[in-house]
């Protein structure tokens, strides 16, 4: 069942959630990485939830940052956030799919919007949706959810405190669930499976070219030493990858 961050807790829960360590060293570091410079660039926050990564944008060094989130919970938070702490962000109920008047952000940004779609054609209104927010040469990068997981074999990701759990068959829309640990039961968040080369066809058929993949990295932490032993699982089996293309 898709998840309903409006419904109960749900939001935040998932507030809680980027308070994981993998979530620094690994999704953090990685987006930010391959986002890269933000100097003066105008910047969009797709699915941007609590505001975890649309205040990270904005501390980058970005001009302006707007976040928006199909979750008016999600949006409640954000905005609380940004009242406790101003930054001078704005928030807005939107959905991604929407075709609105055409913008002209330099970056848009999403951690995990692209698995919310249950099919290629829900892919493609993404797609399209995010085109219509960026300027011609304007890129996307996202951290999302490696549809690989369905053609390896997945381990034990209890470490990192969270599971995944498949479908007995890979098909189009079959369900990755997330199992967050968290006090009590954990946190189910279900993802859909679409194969690699349908992201890539939806990005070019919206106008996007130069479409790549990019395996998540871990952040360097003087304090841990090198422990890539006990990341290896994530980083040689990941269960999330970076995707990145620029509108023609």
């Amino acid at each position: 069942m898709t998840t309903d961050y409006n419904q109960g807790h749900i939001a935040e829960q998932y507030k809680k959630a980027k308070e994981q360590p993998w979530r620094a060293r690994i999704e953090t570091y990685s987006l930010m990485k391959r986002i890269g410079d933000l100097t003066g660039k105008k910047v969009i926050d797709i699915a941007c939830g609590e505001g975890f990564f649309t205040r990270k944008l904005l501390q980058a060094g970005a001009a302006t940052v707007v976040g928006v989130d199909i979750a008016e919970r999600m949006i409640e938070l954000a905005r609380a956030q940004e009242v406790a702490a101003p930054l001078g962000i704005e928030y807005r109920v939107e959905d991604a799919r929407a075709l609105v008047p055409q913008q002209a952000f330099d970056l848009a940004v999403s951690a995990w919007l692209l698995v919310y779609a249950h099919d290629r054609a829900e892919l493609a209104d993404m797609c399209r949706g995010l085109a219509r927010r960026l300027r011609s040469g304007g890129r996307f990068v996202t951290f999302t959810t490696n549809p690989g997981l369905y053609h390896f074999k997945v381990p034990d990701y209890g470490k990192y405190g969270f599971g995944v759990k498949l479908a007995d068959k890979v098909a189009e829309g079959a369900p990755i669930t997330w199992l967050i640990q968290q006090d009590g039961p954990p946190l189910e968040i279900e993802n859909y499976y679409i194969p690699l080369s349908a992201y890539e066809s939806a990005f070019r058929d919206a106008g996007f070219t130069s479409f790549s993949v990019h395996q998540p990295e871990l952040a360097p932490d003087p304090q841990a030493g090198d422990d890539r032993t006990f990341w290896a699982d994530f980083l040689d089996y990941p269960p999330a990858i970076v995707l990145e293309c620029v509108k023609k």
